[in-house]
């Protein structure tokens, strides 16, 4: 059953659309699929020159593992990167929203090494998606805004709306914005549509795949031992640390992430004989299925875990011994934590022969975003804006940006900053919103907590030699576009129906061939064609 919620979207981003793009000559027919995915000279890759990781990079995709912050930080911008005008925007946030400019020192301090005045439009990320599209049709998103990526007619939308910069950051060009250059080709590929670099990118990499957290003072206090589990082995493990009357349960969530690498699923989509196949195809999909719904049936999931989305809360107060969640979660954790006890483990998940499961990478991304279509100096100034948004790990810049000033925002442990109750407040948990507009390259770096860096390290040099990530990102299906939502919103109403037994696990079977039918196939088809074109295929 579609939600009320997911039709608004729908209809607000298909008004917003029609009322805003109308009338723009430039805008690309949604079906011409070369078109709209047509390559462009990516910007030149340029690793800023910082303080050398503790850990050495022994794959591409490892992050930067530092154990603690640098002593002495050094400031490497050169002035200020604002020109002492306004600065307007939206962005989303998964934390409390900060008070605003005028109760907040560290937005006023934030300001003035800007040189402009920032007004920002701050939303909480589950209400964005409508936000953004009644701000598309009011013309009120700002100077820079972080882009909805699900928004209807997406390179449509950004040809009107957002400045072309291809001209700024393509190849070295992107140079004069060091920052910026500090973002892989993958991060990039995902800002590019209709054969421009129409917006930037809010990097994660590897740090933004999902994988199995573990409570390890939990299993530890229970005698325990998780070690690398194969699926009969969560079934097991979940079975013995659930105690419904103590309030616990093995699950936050029904465990897809591991269950997936356990049995070689797609990264949504694969490439299988020259055809692309999506996961929900294939029947180690549907044993997945099985499996969840098992848990559900056995009691092992929290009662509200399928049906509602608040596991970080579970998983913190002990509620669930295991959650679902992000590698770049784990400080958040640490930082939610009231047990001095607290420590998180990630297991390695194994196939039923032992061999490492085969994870599904997170996107280069957590999203983009844009700047409004602007004369080339203003362009200049809010590319400078967004440079300095993304300044790294290690730099002076960085650690007022991620821990704001200190003795109001932080105390040092050593070299360590670590967040104040105003900490908290002003800067958002450490993740102010101007972190949705411009990021750099998010590392393994917990404060306070170096045998969380060693472990996030030691799982991710395991796990990333099979690893695969999605091979149509940055790729775009016009009918994915305009159908994709709905489509998926079926198949997961569906999921959470068969793993709460209200439905047949052999409904499954009948629901795939209608997805197809009702716009997976074209989707499929479209996105071979982009491949093609972009010679990936």
């Amino acid at each position: 059953m579609i939600s009320r919620r997911t039709l608004l979207g729908g209809s607000l981003a298909a008004a917003a659309t029609a009322g805003g793009l109308s009338g723009c000559s430039t805008v690309t027919r949604s079906t011409d699929i070369a078109a709209l995915n047509k390559p462009v000279a990516l910007p030149t890759y340029k690793r800023f020159a910082g303080p050398k990781p503790d850990l050495p990079r022994v794959h591409p995709l490892m992050p930067d593992c530092f154990y603690k912050f640098p002593a002495h930080p050094a400031k490497v911008t050169d002035g200020i990167p604002g020109d002492g005008t306004t600065v307007t925007g939206s962005a989303p946030t998964s934390n409390p929203i900060p008070p605003t400019a005028d109760r907040n020192p560290y937005w006023q301090e934030l300001n003035r090494r800007l040189g402009s005045p920032l007004e920002l439009n701050i939303t909480a990320a589950g209400d964005y998606t409508n936000k953004f599209a009644t701000s598309v049709a009011g013309d009120t998103l700002g100077d820079l805004f972080n882009v909805d990526g699900a928004f209807a007619y997406l390179p449509q939308f950004l040809e009107a709306r957002a400045q072309d910069l291809t001209e700024y950051l393509s190849g070295d060009a992107i140079l004069e914005y060091p920052f910026l250059a500090n973002a892989p080709a993958d991060s990039w590929r995902g800002c590019v549509f209709s054969g421009g670099i129409r917006a930037v990118p809010i990097q994660r990499g590897v740090m933004s795949s999902n994988t199995l957290l573990a409570r390890q003072d939990i299993l530890d206090q229970l005698g325990v031992e998780l070690g690398s589990p194969t699926p009969d082995d969560l079934m097991k493990i979940g079975k013995a640390v659930t105690d419904a009357k103590k309030n616990r349960w093995a699950f936050a969530v029904p465990p897809t992430a591991a269950l997936s690498a356990m049995l070689g699923l797609p990264n949504i989509w694969e490439v299988r004989d020259g055809k692309l196949v999506h996961s929900r195809e294939l029947p180690e999909h549907k044993q997945m299925l099985s499996i969840t719904r098992q848990m559900v049936a056995a009691g092992l999931i929290h009662p509200d875990g399928v049906a509602k989305n608040n596991q970080k809360v579970w998983f913190t107060q002990g509620s669930a011994v295991l959650t679902q969640d992000t590698y770049s979660s784990i400080q958040s954790f640490y930082r939610r934590a009231t047990s001095p006890a607290f420590s998180v483990s990630l297991p390695v998940p194994r196939s039923s022969d032992g061999k490492v499961g085969r994870v599904l990478l997170g996107s280069p991304n957590n999203s983009i975003a844009a700047i409004r279509p602007s004369s080339p100096e203003r362009t200049k100034t809010l590319l400078r804006v967004l440079n300095w948004f993304a300044a790294p790990f290690g730099t002076e810049e960085y650690l007022f940006r991620k821990f704001g000033l200190p003795g109001r925002h932080y105390t040092l442990n050593g070299t360590d900053p670590q967040l104040t109750k105003d900490g908290g407040s002003e800067v958002c948990l450490g993740e102010f919103p101007i972190q949705y507009l411009a990021d750099g390259p998010y590392p393994a770096y917990f404060p306070g907590h170096p045998d969380a860096v060693d472990m996030a390290y030691d799982h991710l040099k395991t796990v990333l030699p099979t690893a695969i990530l999605q091979p149509t990102y940055g790729l775009y299906s016009p009918t994915q576009s305009t159908k994709g939502k709905i489509l998926d919103v079926r198949m997961d109403s569906l999921t959470k129906d068969i793993q709460l037994g209200r439905a047949p696990l052999s409904a499954w079977d009948d629901a795939v061939a209608d997805y197809r039918k009702s716009g997976a196939d074209a989707i499929r088809h479209e996105l071979e064609q982009a491949l093609a074109v972009q010679g990936r295929k």
